[in-house]
């Protein structure tokens, strides 16, 4: 590859080249930095006889000299090539779309990603951005120049699917995490029910219009994506750390005067990353580490619908696990933990949250739940991280950073008794569909 100096030296000797054959073809005066040499070069004067050779060489010249800019142009261009090093939030979704690893995409691609997003208003437009001529052959380059409006499509369909939608998760479902993640003493080992349920995310009133960003309150931020964790930037935040979980989504069903919630309906089940900042500089409130803006937390985008959420029904059989890809090597970061083993689980563990929503008091690092949700409207529904499991000995004493990668998956037993194999695990971390009975998430922090 060569230096700057090269390249320097190699564009000096084609213009020079350059001069040289124009000079000989049109047998001009000679000049040296502007002054007039005091007689001719040797190869001047040209005679009518020789003007065919002094073409001859013209062309061969200038053939050297459009090769040599090619391949100065090309080396270039590889010397910049962007990566995932580079840019590594383009890069996460880029992945998701170039699963052959062509080092392109086409048309068909950039749609699907649209409709796997229920995003299909979007397609068209964002494939014409893209590929404005027609050639079905999109680089990461320009997938790079007009990510902005990707972006905008993929945050416009995220917030569609969660309209009138909040966040809530509980917190120490599994006995010993709380300790584990350092929020709790030893005792949280001989837990029976969990700690307290949090917000993460709380939708802004339907019917206030703001003209500034900054009237929205931290909650009202909007933190889930699908591929991509954005390291917080808030003062004196460090040990950044995974918290896979079961996600469920519910229905929210109010009283009929809507003094509190009722009960919950159960509809579907996904994988969670309900990523925690352990340290934070002023954090009285365990909610105040969970949504830091936009990337905070992370959702699978397939899920399994559920027809019943008791004892015996689907979600028996439902095991998480998760991983961490650094630098290449992967490492088990969760220890495989079936669902049922929650400390609370099933209908009892909805009726815990609905009394959570309407009685829970604003005490230590805990907040009241029920005015948040009559301030915002009364959503209809939420997504509930149902609870961490625990840590390997990996998982507990490594904290992300830039360009690690994480895969959440949630599996059913019956279809892989010992949880995905490696092969299925490293394909995942290549963005290759989850297998059968599986649904996962694959993130990169950036």
């Amino acid at each position: 590859m060569p230096s700057a100096r090269s390249d320097w030296w190699i564009n000096s000797l084609l213009l020079l080249s350059s001069c040289l054959v124009v000079a000989t073809a049109e047998g001009l005066e000679w000049r040296n930095c502007g002054l007039e040499l005091s007689h001719a070069p040797a190869c001047a004067p040209v005679r009518d006889a020789e003007v065919p050779k002094a073409g001859l060489v013209g062309f061969v010249f200038g053939s050297l000299a459009a090769s040599a800019v090619y391949w100065i142009q090309k080396q270039r261009e590889k010397r910049m090539q962007p990566s995932k090093a580079s840019h590594p939030r383009e890069w996460a979704v880029w992945t998701r779309l170039d699963r052959k690893r062509r080092g392109y995409v086409t048309r068909k691609d950039i749609r699907s990603l649209c409709y796997r997003f229920e995003s299909d208003e979007h397609a068209e437009h964002l494939a014409q951005l893209l590929d404005p001529y027609g050639m079905d052959y999109i680089t990461f380059r320009t997938f790079i120049r007009h990510f902005k409006a990707v972006q905008m499509m993929r945050q416009a369909a995220r917030l569609k699917l969660w309209h009138r939608c909040c966040g809530i998760g509980v917190a120490g479902n599994v006995a010993g995490h709380m300790a584990q993640a350092g929020e709790a003493g030893q005792e949280s080992h001989s837990a029976q029910k969990p700690a307290a349920i949090f917000v993460y995310y709380m939708p802004p009133h339907p019917y206030t219009v703001s003209d500034f960003q900054a009237d929205k309150r931290r909650l009202e931020e909007f933190p889930v994506t699908y591929a991509v964790i954005d390291y917080p930037k808030l003062p004196g935040a460090c040990k950044v750390q995974v918290e896979p979980e079961l996600g469920l989504l519910v229905d929210i069903v109010y009283s009929k005067d809507r003094s509190k919630v009722d009960h919950l309906v159960p509809r579907r089940v996904a994988a969670f990353n309900d990523c925690s900042i352990r340290s934070l500089e002023g954090a009285n409130k365990l909610s105040m580490k969970k949504n830091w803006g936009f990337g905070s937390k992370g959702i699978s985008l397939r899920s399994f619908p559920l027809d019943g959420f008791g004892s015996g029904s689907f979600v028996d059989y439902l095991a998480l696990v998760s991983y961490m890809k650094r630098e290449g090597e992967v490492y088990q970061y969760s220890v495989k933990a079936p669902a049922r083993n929650y400390l609370l689980f099933h209908q009892p563990l909805l009726d815990w949250i609905v009394e959570q929503i309407n009685e829970q008091k604003d005490t230590d690092k805990w907040e009241e739940v029920w005015p948040q949700l009559h301030s915002a409207d009364y959503p209809t529904s939420s997504w509930i991280a149902l609870g961490a499991g625990e840590y390997t000995d990996y998982g507990s004493t490594h904290f992300l950073k830039p360009l690690d990668e994480i895969v959440v998956v949630v599996y059913d037993e019956r279809l892989m008794p010992d949880g995905p194999d490696m092969k299925a695990v490293l394909n995942m971390f290549e963005d290759a569909p989850a297998p059968e009975g599986a649904v996962m998430l694959h993130q990169t922090f950036v």
